[in-house]
This record gives structure tokens, C-alpha cells and sequence, in this order.
């Protein structure tokens, strides 16, 4: 059930008094990128606000996982109470530790440069990081210096401009994820905050508008990346929840944070693949599969340490999971068939850690069976498989496009010389087949091999 977006924002009004009576007018303005105001240049009054003026919004979507599993194992937040406004303050703190330092060094030696935008009644939409910056500077060095925050104010409950609802999400939006085009959310905070938005009524298409990365993109291009946008983002945090939901930690999506990229890797290389005839086929996979195979990658995301299995992370593990369905379909089932542990157990600490202890090393020793089958198989195989494989590999599909797109650069000049090391490598196969085929002699191919 979605929410009234063009509905009014509700405005505490005892709130909205103590900030209109407290605020000072700096006599500076500033333009912010609320409704049309930047296309029609209305730039707005800068006030200083004390801080304690400027409360944090559960809403917040940097730190929308943190909010989500709290309120989901604990209590919900009222942002309006004192003590909820520090435990929010204090998932702003650890949410990167690094930047909070760079931006407390930054506003102790240059001030506050870019003002904060507020609501008429003092919740923060852009400045979360800079109050609570503030806040620590003022405790470390008390004075009038820190006690103050610039601000934008929105207009307020007697304003036929107050926000709404689909104003405040498309703000923050602008602000915090799309206007530089480089988010600063964590991949599964953004997630989160979209998905949120989007079930609450205001379109993909919208939020996405506004992002540097589309701008330039025709319509094609632009529906085409909208699409994408999903498949990365939605579909991930589907099997997400799934996956809390079938170990007992239903929303607690903190625990399961640092799993983004394997959950992702396991939507693009087996889940999405499920709907497709030719990879049942492929696997002889029946209808009555499917539940099984999807409890058995869970099982493999929920061990804790890969390295047992010779791999350093769990996207390796996922990548071999179609191979590991070829060898021997029914053993890899067998890892979806491992019983969970008692529900007795309510706890999910140590819920995990019994797991870890008792069925952890059932699905580690199915790994390794699966892994010895698949270096069989590897061994038997002739020049062509090897070919073919190898071909599967380097299509493009196969490889994560938006992690190349964040390579570093010297990263990309090692791509460069691995991608001109395989067209060589391939230079002089093409020569060794085509004497083979000229010729029509084996020893030309078994030369070629013992001399590499």
C-alpha cells in the first residue's frame, strides 16, 4: 500500500516557533535545488540556527540500514524524542568514520562553507554529517564558534510552497545520491532508500532524472538504464530479504550488508537465469529444483569464511555455482537439503554461530566434493571445451560492468596489457590451427602446447 506522495509533510508547529524565533538572518543567500527554484533562480535566505535546533531524520537515507534493522530487533525511533536523536547520531558517527575526521578538520579550519537545508520545524535534509561534525567540534572546543549551523529554511506550515511528501524525497535525492553523480550511500542504503520511495509511489524514472550519470542519455538509453537500475539495486535486496526472512532476521539488513556484491553476483549469474528455459534445460533443472538450488547458494552466501575453500570472497564461491550444477546437480542440491538449526535458538548471533558449528562444515565438505568433480571434469576436457569456455568467460555479459566502470586507473593499464597478452596468446593459436588444418598433422598442436 503505497502512501499519498503529494500529500504535506506534517510540521511539528511547536518545533517550527523555536526555530523562527531563534534563527538569525546571515544576510547571504543560496540556491537549492527544491521543486523548480533552481530553474527559476529563487535563491532563499541563509540563517544561523543553533544546533540542537537541527534534529536528524530517521528518513536519513545514508544510514537507512542501520535505522531499518534497529527499528527491527529493537524499537522504533520517534525522531521528535532526545535520546532517539543521539542513537541516530550515533549511526551517522560510525557510518564512515574517515570522512566524519576529513569533514570535522575541514569545518574546524575553513567554517561551514555550503549551507544545510532543514524543514520549517528543524529536521535536517541536507547536513546530517556537518551538524553532527559540528556537534563533536563544539564538545572538543566549547564557544560560539560551533554552536551555529547555516541553514536554508523550507517553507513552513502557512506556506502554499510547504513540501510534500514526494518534495522531501526528491530533495534529498538531489542532494545526497544523484546531483554530483557520485553517491555517497553505501550500495545497499541506496537501495533501500529507492526501493522505499518507489513503493511509496514517487516513479524510478523521477529519481533518476536528476542523476549526472543519465543526463546525457537518449530516451532508449535512458529506459534501458532505468531497467538496469532495477536488476542491480531491486532484485538484490529482493533475494535479500528473502534470505533474512529464511534464516529468522527478518529486516535486520545490517547483518547482511557486508553480502551486497555476492547477493548480486548470485541475482545476475543463477537467480535471473531461473525464468529461462534454455538454462534449465542446460542444468536439467526441473520446477521442483528451483527451491532447492536457492536454499543451497543461501547456504554457501552464509558461510562465514571462504577461504577454507581456497577462495578470498563469497562472489568467487557464486561464480562457480553453475559449474558446480553442471558436474553433479544432485550434490549441489544436496547443500540446499542441510536442515537449519533449532528455532528454539532466537537469538541471531548465535543462531549463526551454532549454524557455523554444526552445519557450516557439511556444506564445506559438499563444496569440496563439487570442487574435485569439477577439476575432473577440467582435466578430461579437450582443446574445443577449453576454447568454448574460455569464450563464455570473456563475453562481456559475464563480466560486472559497473565494476569496471570503478576500476582505478592502474588497474585499467593492467587490463589493457592482460587484454593485449590474450590476443597474442590467440594470434599464435589461430597460426597453430590453421598449419593444423593446412597440414592436417596432430604434432603441430602437441608441439605448440609442450613449448608454451
Amino acid at each position: 500500500m503505497t502512501i499519498e506522495t503529494n500529500r504535506k509533510i506534517i510540521i511539528n508547529e511547536n518545533f517550527e516557533k523555536h526555530v523562527n524565533d531563534i534563527r538569525v538572518d546571515t544576510k547571504e543567500t543560496a540556491l537549492i535545488p527544491f521543486k523548480l527554484w533552481i530553474d527559476e533562480k529563487k535563491y532563499q535566505k541563509v540563517y544561523k540556527v543553533p544546533i540542537e535546533y537541527c534534529r536528524y531524520r530517521v528518513e536519513n537515507g545514508r544510514i537507512r540500514t542501520e535505522t531499518l534493522s534497529y527499528e527491527t530487533t529493537k524499537k522504533s525511533l520517534n525522531q521528535d524524542l532526545p535520546e532517539d536523536q543521539k542513537i541516530i547520531g550515533d549511526f551517522l558517527s560510525k557510518s564512515d568514520p574517515a570522512r566524519n575526521e576529513e569533514l570535522m578538520n575541514s569545518l574546524k579550519r575553513d567554517g561551514q562553507n555550503e549551507p544545510a537545508v532543514i524543514t520549517a520545524d528543524g529536521f535536517l535534509i541536507n547536513g546530517n554529517r556537518r551538524k553532527w561534525a559540528l556537534g563533536k567540534l563544539n564538545e572538543k572546543f566549547p564557544g560560539e564558534k560551533f554552536q551555529q549551523m547555516k541553514v536554508v529554511i523550507l517553507p513552513g506550515s502557512d506556506n502554499p510552497e510547504a513540501p510534500t511528501i514526494q518534495d522531501i524525497a526528491l530533495l534529498e535525492n538531489r542532494y545526497q545520491v544523484n546531483i554530483t553523480g557520485k553517491s555517497e550511500y553505501t550500495i545497499m542504503n541506496k537501495a533501500l532508500t529507492f526501493r522505499f520511495n518507489v513503493n511509496n509511489g514517487i516513479p524510478l524514472k523521477q529519481l533518476l532524472r536528476d542523476d549526472a550519470n543519465y543526463s546525457d542519455l537518449s530516451e532508449k538509453d535512458f529506459n534501458r538504464e532505468a531497467k538496469k537500475f532495477e536488476k542491480d539495486h531491486f532484485e538484490p535486496l529482493n533475494l535479500i530479504d528473502e534470505y533474512l526472512a529464511l534464516n529468522k532476521m527478518k529486516g535486520d539488513y545490517e547483518k547482511i550488508a557486508h553480502r551486497w556484491e555476492s547477493f548480486k553476483e548470485l541475482n545476475q549469474k543463477v537467480i535471473t537465469n531461473l525464468n529461462n528455459d534454455k538454462y534449465l534445460t542446460k542444468y536439467k533443472l526441473e520446477p521442483e529444483d528451483v527451491g532447492n538450488l536457492r536454499s543451497a547458494c543461501y547456504n554457501i552466501i552464509k558461510l562465514k569464511d571462504p577461504k577454507e575453500l581456497g577462495k578470498n570472497r563469497h562472489t568467487d564461491l557464486i561464480r562457480e555455482i553453475n559449474t558446480w550444477v553442471d558436474v553433479s546437480k544432485k550434490d549441489f542440491l544436496k547443500l540446499g537439503e542441510i536442515e537449519d538449526i533449532s528455532i528454539n535458538i532466537k537469538d541471531p548471533d548465535e543462531r549463526d554461530r551454532e549454524w557455523q558449528h554444526t552445519r557450516g562444515d557439511e556444506i564445506i565438505n559438499g563444496i569440496k566434493k563439487l570442487q574435485a568433480l569439477a577439476n575432473k571434469k577440467e582435466m578430461q576436457e579437450g582443446p574445443i571445451d577449453r576454447l568454448e569456455e574460455v569464450l563464455r568467460k570473456l563475453d562481456h555479459k559475464h563480466l560486472d560492468e559497473e565494476q569496471i566502470k570503478r576500476m582505478p586507473i592502474d588497474e585499467i593499464e593492467t587490463a589493457i596489457k592482460l587484454t593485449n597478452d590474450i590476443q597474442t596468446a590467440n594470434k599464435g593459436l589461430q597460426k597453430t590451427f590453421y598449419d593444423l588444418k593446412k597440414n592436417r598433422s596432430p604434432k603441430a598442436l602437441k608441439k605448440h602446447f609442450e613449448n608454451r
